[in-house]
């Protein structure tokens, strides 16, 4: 049973889009990424030569496990502490696993790493959703778009299609080694704002969330 009222206002934007002005949106992100930054600097030539892209700095690498589809400013304090209780109860019964996270791949709006295998990845998703569905009501929790995946670069919505995006890819797929394997053991609740340009996405950290033992 839902223990908050919908949040009201604007629709909630489709991915990729301009957030409504003055939104922040609640994520749970995968933020334990050190290994990754190797990784993704051997990208940074072929991204710097993808007309449009702008590189992710290091220090925001993430991987989208889930999102909350409303204006963080609408949930108030008690719900946001049921929401960090529910979200740490269910990733609990998640144990630790092994996630490869690389190659690259040129999608239309960002040049991101791929993450494999999707098997417990997918788990800790749908945990997530449902405990954030669990909390707030008017199925506002959302899984990370897609297959797991960590952004390099993020293209702004002011920039067309790319007709190169093969020949980047193919560049891409030039990189070595281009992967790592990381432990995931646990993600993080955090308030996430948006650049104007939506090409840009910064956060403040809330919560820990680990994963069972």
């Amino acid at each position: 049973m839902n223990e908050s009222a919908p949040p009201s206002g604007p629709k909630p934007p489709s991915s990729g889009q301009r957030w409504p002005d003055g939104w922040t949106k609640l994520h749970v992100y995968l933020t334990d990424l050190d290994q990754v930054k190797a990784v993704a600097e051997s990208y940074r030539e072929v991204i710097d030569r993808a007309a449009g892209d702008r590189p992710v700095p290091h220090e925001w690498l993430h991987a989208t496990v889930a999102s909350v589809e409303c204006d963080a400013a609408s949930i108030d304090g008690p719900t946001l502490e049921r929401l960090i209780r529910r979200l740490r109860a269910e990733a609990g019964e998640i144990k630790a696993f092994p996630l490869t996270i690389g190659p690259a791949l040129a999608a239309t709006g960002a040049i991101m790493l791929d993450t494999f295998p999707d098997s417990e990845f997918g788990r800790l998703k749908r945990a997530c959703v449902d405990a954030i569905n669990a909390t707030i009501e008017g199925g506002v929790g959302h899984p990370g778009g897609g297959p797991g995946h960590v952004s390099l670069s993020y293209r702004s919505d002011d920039v067309g299609v790319d007709r190169q995006r093969g020949a980047i890819q193919n560049k891409l797929r030039d990189v070595r080694p281009g992967r790592t394997e990381i432990t995931v053991t646990g993600v993080d609740l955090v308030r996430v704002s948006q650049s104007d340009d939506a090409s840009t996405y910064t956060w403040e950290y809330i919560a820990r969330i680990p994963l069972g033992e």
